[in-house]
């Protein structure tokens, strides 16, 4: 039987593994789904449609479910809740809104930490191995890749996507794309390749050059969009150690929706536009 304190309120139609911990004053106000070893610490809530996979931690203030921040959202609007899966740490007084249509939930992969007060609004699509420093902001419908750290007190903007293996710092925001493997600081300021992350995923001396190679075709040598994919897509063709990545690369610009976070060294004319 699942350990639930006497003070917990747990809506009947929750589906609980035998195995949970359901600690003081939380709450499950709906048919939410919570997997195998996952713990509730306390005053926990979960509204409506939630599913929780395995061995996830949830701590104090920690609510997920609620009506999305919007004016356009109706309570009476159909929607797919939120979905999180496994090993994923939930700090203090994280906050995730449901999904705004039926097709897809708000989404949280596997092994993600998101440390305390950070926010996923209304539809964000959240890979694995992240970590979301205090007080980080992802707006609706944002897309953030495997793999990436958002510091402390950074905003993304709605609809912007996070490459993965990218980084994006404390107290920074952008309302563009950041590819993957860049780091961006500031306001809408991209500043550099994440050669530490990269090192850190297992690329060596040599792929590390190509991946930088394609880092300054895209952002450095004044290309457009266009061209600079081309060039990337070339390189591609050579098979080095890099493709993969390079290939990466030249695919996140074609999908590309928001335009690029410009270089920070790159003038206005020669910055990347869609």
């Amino acid at each position: 039987m699942p350990l639930i304190h006497p003070t917990a309120q747990v809506d009947p139609r929750a589906q609980i593994a035998e195995d949970v911990e359901i600690g003081p004053q939380c709450v499950i106000d709906g048919p939410a789904v919570i997997g195998s070893g996952t713990k509730l610490i306390g005053r926990v809530w979960l509204h409506g449609v939630v599913v929780l996979g395995r061995e996830n931690t949830l701590y104090p203030q920690v609510t997920l479910g609620f009506e999305p921040q919007s004016r356009h959202y109706q309570p009476s609007d159909e929607h797919a809740g939120v979905s999180i899966g496994d090993r994923n740490i939930l700090r203090e007084g994280v906050t995730i809104h449901h999904a705004t249509s039926a097709e897809q939930p708000t989404c949280i992969g596997n092994d993600n930490f998101l440390m305390s007060n950070v926010h996923l609004g209304h539809d964000v699509q959240l890979a694995d191995g992240c970590t979301l420093a205090s007080g980080a902001l992802c707006g609706g419908h944002s897309h953030i890749d495997a793999g990436v750290n958002v510091g402390g007190n950074a905003s993304i903007h709605q609809y912007c996507r996070l490459g993965r293996l990218s980084m994006l710092g404390g107290q920074s925001a952008i309302s563009s794309d950041l590819p993957p493997f860049c780091t961006a600081s500031g306001l809408n300021n991209l500043v550099a390749l994440n050669v530490v992350g990269l090192r850190r995923s297992g690329l060596d001396k040599t792929g590390l050059e190509q991946v930088r190679w394609a880092f300054n075709t895209l952002f450095l040598k004044g290309h457009t969009n266009q061209s600079a994919v081309a060039a990337l897509e070339t390189r591609v063709g050579e098979n080095g150690p890099a493709a993969e990545l390079i290939a990466e690369l030249a695919q996140f610009v074609r999908q590309s929706k928001r335009g690029l976070v410009p270089h920070a060294a790159t003038s206005t004319q020669h910055r990347i536009r869609r």
